[in-house]
């Protein structure tokens, strides 16, 4: 934890960084200059459909009153709610949709340091735009006259307020709507060209060799990917010529997106992800025209894929984001998660949609991941204001013994504290129905160390066996035992965030203290066979 004489300087900061914004853009004055301008189009000039699929189900329960456009999290919050009406797609779902931007107009129209800040404005005019065919079709002229007025001051002020320093997610989600509002009001070049500028700054600096993002978050990967699939069809849709590293960046990144997905087609929680929509996954994918196999390496992002038989292990072998990327980074050194046809076995715990700190920071611990733990301690330090404090070498190096598909990783990021290096062996045979693996501590004596597999909520599980075999049982009726040599298991509390939401769930977990230099802790995963 960091020391409280560093975090209070950090939150005064932030605090005095708060009062200069309200000071520079809450003022009277800065609203009239937001608000001047001429030949203010009546409606607006360039629409794009919102390709991405909504949930009808949910947008029932909108237009029923069960749900409401604010108690969906920011920013996403207009885009999800607009995409579930539309996906209803009747008169009722058009007038719920207007009376939920009607709200925000009645709340939120002048400065907000939330509402107005530059990635949650930009998904919202271009949730606002994505869906304005749909909403506008039959509203009446005043609400479209101010809907556009309200679009084109947060257009001002992003144009004013964007930096050049934007990254990840919610960089692109700045560009998309300073691109939209461009090509709707006049002076739009001078914004389309910086965003060009933005565009290739980025992508340069976050997309790396083999596909992966820097921040090393899957949902990141998914989310970067299809703001870049909006910017593509936007400059193609306006007669633009789309930004080279647009498109190479789209080219790489969606076969890595792929690499990261598990059976039941959502994706693998490393670094703050969530297993995300599988139909979004799939709608982002087919974008992509190019066909192939999936890729196994992602040796920049750091991960590697194994798959044998129904089976799949998707390992996490790369360091610690870097700064500045390492926002929703997670200590989770070396952790795994295994499935086997659409279910998953073997999971990480996690990220909380929207969490306090103690929950960001829980589920962030090296102890929230299917991974060693040396004395309780997080294998990188997690900041109180967000990312990781503390950086690791790791290496990986995969290769086949007897038919098996193997992984051997090490990291040295309890070196400092406790002088030890730690090191994980998996192997996946080649029919998929067992893993083997091999943990191994080494460098100090008398240092306690916990190794846990986290269970997806939906398994069953047991201890059997005097404590050295843990029974699974998945809902499709398959078996698993989970066996250890010569120490005994326990069964304990868990939770799983996959939705965004935690679920109670549960965890294996061996424990013990160092006895020599090196000790390992060999064990294996193996479905039983049917009868």
């Amino acid at each position: 934890m960091k020391p409280a004489s560093k975090t209070l300087p950090t939150k005064l900061i932030d605090k005095v960084r708060r009062g200069v914004k309200t000071v520079a853009y809450g003022n009277p004055l800065y609203q009239r200059i937001i608000s001047s301008g001429e030949n203010i189009p009546d409606r607006l000039r360039f629409t794009l459909l919102d390709v991405w699929p909504g949930d009808a189900e949910a947008g029932r329960a909108l237009i029923s009153g069960q749900g409401a456009l604010f108690d969906l999290s920011l920013p996403q919050r207009h885009a999800v709610a607009l995409r579930n009406l539309r996906a209803v797609g009747s008169d009722a779902a058009r007038q719920r949709a207007r009376a939920l931007i009607e709200h925000w107009l009645q709340r939120y129209d002048h400065w907000n340091d939330v509402e107005w800040a530059p990635d949650v404005m930009g998904e919202r005019i271009g949730a606002w735009i994505g869906s304005y065919e749909f909403f506008a079709s039959n509203a009446a002229p005043e609400f479209i006259q101010r809907l556009t007025i309200s679009l084109h001051r947060q257009y001002k002020h992003l144009v004013r307020t964007v930096s050049p320093g934007i990254s990840g997610v919610e960089g692109l989600r700045a560009i998309k709507g300073l691109v939209l509002c461009a090509l709707n009001f006049d002076e739009g070049d001078k914004a389309l060209g910086l965003a060009a500028e933005l565009i290739h700054r980025q992508l340069a600096a976050e997309i790396l060799p083999d596909g992966g993002v820097r921040s090393r978050s899957p949902s990141a990967q998914l989310h970067m990917a299809r703001h870049m699939i909006d910017l593509r069809s936007i400059f193609k849709a306006a007669g633009i010529e789309v930004p080279v590293v647009l498109n190479t960046s789209i080219h790489a990144m969606i076969p890595a997106l792929k690499m990261l997905r598990h059976g039941d087609g959502g994706l693998a929680l490393f670094h703050g992800s969530h297993e995300e929509s599988p139909l979004l996954i799939d709608a982002v994918i087919t974008q992509f025209a190019a066909k192939g196999r999936v890729i196994r390496r992602m040796p920049n992002m750091g991960y590697e894929r194994f798959a044998a038989g129904r089976s799949l292990l998707i390992a996490d072998c790369g360091a610690p984001p870097p700064r500045d990327h390492d926002a929703k980074g997670h200590a989770g050194l070396l952790g795994f998660e295994f499935g086997q046809g659409r279910e998953r076995l073997i999971v990480n715990c996690g990220a909380i949609a929207v969490a306090t700190d103690e929950w960001r920071k829980a589920c962030a611990a090296t102890a929230a991941h299917s991974t060693i733990t040396i004395e309780d301690t997080n294998a990188c330090e997690i900041l109180e204001t967000g990312g990781l404090g503390s950086a690791a070498h790791v290496t990986a190096h995969r290769f086949e013994q007897n038919g098996a598909h193997c992984l051997e990783m090490t990291h040295d990021a309890y070196r400092p504290q406790f002088g030890i290096v730690c090191q994980r062996r998996l192997c996946l045979s080649a029919d998929g129905d067992e893993l083997q693996g091999v943990d191994t501590v080494s460098g100090a004596v008398g240092c306690g160390y916990a190794v846990r597999w986290h269970l997806h909520p939906s398994l069953q599980a047991s201890i059997a066996h005097s404590g050295q075999t843990a029974l699974l049982r998945t809902p499709s009726g398959n078996g698993w035992r989970l066996r250890i040599e010569g120490r005994d298991l326990s069964l304990e509390p868990s939770v799983y965030c996959g939705s965004g939401a935690p679920r109670r769930s549960l965890q294996i977990k061996v424990s013990g203290k160092t006895t020599a230099m090196t000790t390992e802790i060999i064990w294996n995963l193996t479905k039983e066979k049917k009868g």
